[in-house]
């Protein structure tokens, strides 16, 4: 029968995020689509993805939804890495797995449909104030920081992982992996823009100090400004992505909590609010 994750709003986190009934569904044998479109309406199919997956826009009763499941082997793989590391976080900043449902490559994915666009395909963060783009980096990293908590290091974190609107919203950790996770590929999966030097380097141990090095380029990217200079928008944060992105892991601060700390201070002393509430 259908699985539910334990619902934000029960959980003891707040979430972003308004989360619609449960779909009356226990499984989904044979094909998903065709269901999905008896059932209600998909008003958008975003296709397979390069990593075995499929994901579409599900209205059902009102409701939206966003629905994933494998194509392949590979993706089946994929889902079960986003079940392990949705059960044991939950987070504002996350839009949370509502539901898991069974189908014939494996476990059906149900979260909540996001009207948000990935910021890679968006340059709205260069019209927002620098409160709401300090709030964002806020976000991003403290998500980061319970992840982290949780046992896991982030992989292929990149500018389409984050939806954007009034707030940031985290998606698609399909590949993040428990720690210690070793390298047994040539590289990581994932954009060469956010990548660590040592996820260029099989057999190498990725750990905080890696996913340091992507929140530090996450952080570049949302304070990209129309000069294309990062920090011709906040001078003060310099010094704090320049330690959270150098080359030698050991330069770096070695966890994101410590990340957080050092973005704190930063602020405090150039007197900036990240505009949280």
């Amino acid at each position: 029968m259908a699985f539910a994750l334990a619902r934000p709003e029960t959980s003891g986190c707040s979430s972003l995020h308004e989360i619609p009934p449960l779909l009356p569904f226990d499984s989904i044998p044979g094909d998903i689509r065709d269901r999905l479109t008896a059932e209600g309406e998909v008003f958008v199919d975003l296709g397979d993805g390069e990593f075995g997956c499929r994901g579409a826009g599900f209205e059902y009763g009102g409701s939206r939804y966003f629905v994933k499941f494998a194509v392949s082997g590979l993706g089946m793989a994929s889902q079960s890495r986003a079940i392990a590391v949705h059960s044991r976080v939950q987070h504002p900043t996350l839009v949370p797995l509502i539901q898991i449902m069974s189908g014939d490559q494996g476990p059906i994915l149900v979260f909540p449909w996001v009207d948000a666009a990935p910021l890679r395909q968006s340059q709205r963060m260069r019209r927002v104030p620098l409160s709401d783009v300090l709030r964002a980096i806020c976000d991003v990293i403290d998500v980061h920081a319970a992840i982290e908590a949780a046992g896991f290091v982030s992989i292929d974190l990149y500018d389409g992982n984050l939806l954007y609107n009034d707030r940031v919203h985290l998606i698609d950790v399909d590949e993040y992996q428990p720690v210690p996770f070793r390298l047994d590929a040539p590289r990581t999966l994932g954009s060469t823009r956010f990548m660590a030097p040592e996820e260029y380097h099989q057999g190498a141990w990725l750990d905080s100090r890696t996913m340091v090095f992507q929140l530090g380029r996450a952080m570049a990217v949302l304070l990209d400004p129309p000069s294309g200079d990062n920090l011709d928008r906040c001078p003060a944060l310099g010094p704090v992505i320049g330690q959270a992105t150098a080359s030698d892991p050991e330069a770096r601060y070695p966890t994101v909590v410590e990340l957080a700390a050092g973005l704190g201070d930063a602020l405090a002393q150039a007197s900036l609010s990240p505009g949280c509430s």
